[in-house]
């Protein structure tokens, strides 16, 4: 051959982001002058410095070169055994040329760094966190990640608890703060904690995160309540009030008749719902027939004489509020004859005590009875209109009797009320 190379030291040891050389020895065998050129190959040539890189020399002169390797303080750069080789180049006798070999060995460095996201979670229940761990050093290695508060207030849930970290990665761990004790409402509460992240030289990681603990009850969820209930009062009050303009019941059942006679001179007292006006309640008398005078074959009844016994009547009163101006034909307010016996209607006293505008229909459940403008009722006085229908309906028990109501006042409701008189038919 035409040169030959001596490699002084064959295995080379050094530190990341440190520097370490060995030396070659270089001979020209031939007996020309000749030049030769030197070139690293293997994984170490990005971090390897060659002086000198080309030298020339006399037949069966030495000289000595320098490999320098300085590998980077990085995750790039693996921990462990590297193969390097010098290839020595005779620009002369290029077949000639060889190649040393040596090995490299690269210490190991653990370079670990933490960061949580998001530093502050708000929740009513459980705060949710990433920890994600990097590892900044040349070589693989597991830590161990655990959460403590310093008031003790928090439950923790890590997972994975003791990851396996690859150099130049970033392992993703998650933390669940969950809080021991829950409030109804209230300001948000602040709760504290701490993330450590122990690795494989024994000096922890601490990392600051918190909790904001919100109450169970959003602040929006009490204003929609408030919202809600007041509605509710609200429909309450109006149900109340349409209630009262159309009475369901206003009497019970109706009273049964006695058995004894009633004298002809003798009235039935008015209903507890008669009207407190002033005008008399209708009421109906059986007349009296005549005495009976005996003769062959029958008894004599001279001088005594009998009467029918007076129909029993019930009265009830329907309280109409119309407003003026809404659609749909007349505003209707009925009565529901309650359980019992059969009533038949004789008479209604028609009463408008604001003198209002417009027309009442008296119904029988569909049927029209009969129809009164009210600018007639309480023309001619205070004591209202007396209608006698000239087919007195028969109402059994859940029929309905009803005030038909078209209001022509300018603005105010029309109001006026039926006083109705019924005869308990028998």
């Amino acid at each position: 051959m035409a040169v030959s190379a001596v490699l002084r030291t064959t295995q080379v040891t050094v530190a990341p982001g440190g520097a370490a050389r060995c030396h070659v020895l270089i001979r020209n065998n031939s007996a020309v002058v000749d030049q030769f050129a030197f070139t690293v190959r293997g994984d170490v040539v990005d971090w390897t410095e060659v002086k000198p890189a080309r030298v020339n020399l006399m037949p069966q002169q030495e000289v000595g070169v320098e490999l320098t390797f300085t590998p980077p303080r990085s995750p790039g750069v693996l921990a462990g055994e590297h193969a390097f080789a010098l290839v020595v180049a005779s620009r002369e006798d290029p077949a000639g040329s060889v190649v040393q070999e040596g090995l490299l060995t690269l210490d190991q460095f653990t370079e670990v760094e933490a960061a949580v996201v998001p530093v502050t979670s708000t929740s009513r229940r459980t705060g949710k966190h990433t920890l994600a761990v990097d590892n900044l050093g040349n070589h693989s290695h597991g830590v161990e990640v655990s959460a403590t508060d310093a008031d003790s207030r928090l439950t923790f849930k890590v997972k994975p608890r003791a990851p396996l970290v690859e150099p130049g990665t970033a392992t993703f761990v998650r933390v669940v703060a969950k809080p021991k004790r829950y409030f109804w409402r209230g300001d948000n509460r602040l709760l504290p904690f701490t993330i450590r992240v122990l690795g494989p030289d024994g000096a922890p990681i601490e990392v600051e995160a918190a909790l904001d603990q919100a109450a169970l009850l959003p602040r929006r969820f009490v204003r929609l309540f408030a919202v809600l209930l007041a509605l509710m009062l609200l429909l309450v009050i109006l149900i109340t009030t349409i209630l009262r303009q159309r009475p369901l019941s206003l009497v019970g059942h109706a009273p049964v008749p006695s058995s004894t006679p009633a004298p002809p001179s003798t009235t039935p007292a008015p209903s507890s719902t008669a009207p407190t006006s002033s005008a008399p309640v209708p009421t109906t008398t059986a007349p009296v027939p005549p005495a009976r005078v005996g003769g062959a074959g029958s008894a004599a009844t001279t001088g005594r004489t009998t009467s029918a016994p007076a129909p029993v009547t019930t009265t009830f009163t329907i309280a109409a509020q119309a407003y003026p101006g809404v659609g749909g034909g007349p505003q209707l307010f009925s009565y529901v004859v309650p359980d019992g016996p059969r009533h038949r209607v004789t008479s209604v006293l028609l009463r408008n005590p604001a003198a209002d505008v417009g027309q009442v229909q008296i119904r029988h459940d569909r049927t029209v009875v009969g129809t009164v403008d009210l600018a007639a009722v309480d023309r001619d006085g205070g004591d209202g209109l007396l209608f006698r229908p000239d087919d007195p309906p028969l109402v059994a028990p859940g029929e309905s009797l009803v005030l038909a109501v078209s209001c022509g006042n300018a603005r105010d409701p029309c109001t006026p009320q039926g006083v109705f008189t019924a005869a308990l038919v028998r």
